[in-house]
């Protein structure tokens, strides 16, 4: 960490949560706190607080020992994932019926951005689009309680996703729901709306668990 930032912390938790996706912290791995705090050059209170989010996230979990990352596994991938798509449902409702027009053109706009990303294969692109647009529909439910915990939900699922599942995915059938969605929000039609997020997020899990079921299979076959 070269700078104090404003919100250290965050940074903290951006850093860690880099190390478990990339698994240089990996699955089973037990999470010093001291250690952490001497590698990113800070002190143990930004780490004690990124820890605490990580724990109430899913990112790690306690022993009798302290904390280690979470391991792999489809039912960890499943329950983030049903998880996510239940709140994101609800959110989808409140969205559809106190969304202010600024903020159906926001999410107009990140859906209609991540549609350009994925067709010219910008995967990062498409990934900073994907997750501003559904922050976007978690901020236009008008509720910060939801709203904050789809987020932690949807760092939750990305860090599972990126961590635990090899899959290079098509992601044009995502940006382009998330322009279904976005009409159905405009169109103040919740019952749409809520289908549409809900069964978003559980088409991907399902290709993801497909893709964990056929990566066991195949490690059992060699």
């Amino acid at each position: 960490m070269i700078e104090r930032p404003d919100n250290l912390t965050d940074l903290v938790f951006a850093a860690i949560r880099d190390r478990i996706v990339s698994a240089s912290l990996p699955p089973g791995s037990s999470v010093s706190e001291a250690t952490l705090a001497k590698e990113l050059t800070v002190s143990k209170t930004p780490v004690r607080e990124a820890l605490l989010r990580m724990r109430r996230i899913g990112l790690v979990e306690p022993t009798s020992r302290g904390l280690r990352v979470t391991l792999a596994s489809a039912r960890s991938v499943r329950e983030a994932f049903e998880y996510r798509a239940l709140l994101e449902a609800d959110a989808a409702v409140y969205a559809s019926h106190h969304a202010t027009v600024e903020q159906l053109e926001a999410i107009a706009n990140w859906a209609a951005r991540s549609v350009g990303c994925a067709r010219s294969g910008d995967s990062a692109g498409f990934r900073q689009a994907d997750q501003e647009f559904h922050v976007a529909v978690a901020n236009a439910s008008g509720n910060e309680y939801m709203r904050s915990a789809i987020e932690d939900a949807f760092v939750l699922t990305v860090a599972l996703r990126q961590r635990d599942v090899s899959l290079v995915r098509d992601l044009v059938p995502d940006a382009l729901e998330h322009l279904e969605i976005a009409r159905a929000l405009r169109d103040r039609d919740s019952t749409a709306a809520r289908a549409l997020l809900s069964g978003h997020a559980l088409r991907i899990m399902d290709q993801l668990l497909d893709a964990m079921t056929q990566h066991d299979v195949a490690v059992t076959a060699g």
